[in-house]
């Protein structure tokens, strides 16, 4: 149907009645909107702001797992942690995927395309796919 894989060689690659999640947002950090800098005096403060994105991507990936899906897709990158942090839950997950691409899978599955994973609802969850198998 689409030519990717999915982000870790560890997911799940063949998968019956899936519950798939289609997102249109990165599961990454969000970067600065135009050039920002940051002034560091101690490596305190270096771990303060990479915990600060290790929160972030930690609260994306629990408001998609609260829902228990299967699959998540995404039009935009994920973050290795995120990847870690949902391969941990054993979901698979496919990133840069094709705007036509993720509105064929929305008709197919069923699920609804998010902007962000904070507005997920029960009823924007695809359970119409039979087999989710990639080769």
């Amino acid at each position: 149907m689409f030519n990717k894989d999915v982000t870790h060689p560890n997911m799940r690659r063949f998968i019956e009645n899936p519950r798939v999640i289609l997102l249109d947002c990165p599961l990454e950090y969000k970067k600065g909107e135009s050039m920002t800098n940051v002034e560091m005096s101690k490596e305190e403060d270096f771990t303060k702001l990479l915990k600060l994105e290790e929160g972030e991507i930690i609260r994306l990936c629990e408001a998609i797992l609260k829902f228990e899906p299967d699959v998540v897709i995404t039009e935009k990158g994920v973050s290795d942690l995120a990847q870690h942090y949902l391969l941990e839950k054993n979901v698979s997950v496919i990133r840069r995927i094709r705007k036509t691409d993720n509105n064929r899978i929305a008709r197919i599955s069923g699920a609804k395309i998010v902007n962000r994973p904070e507005e997920l609802i029960e009823t924007d969850i695809g359970t119409k796919c039979h087999k989710f198998e990639i080769k």
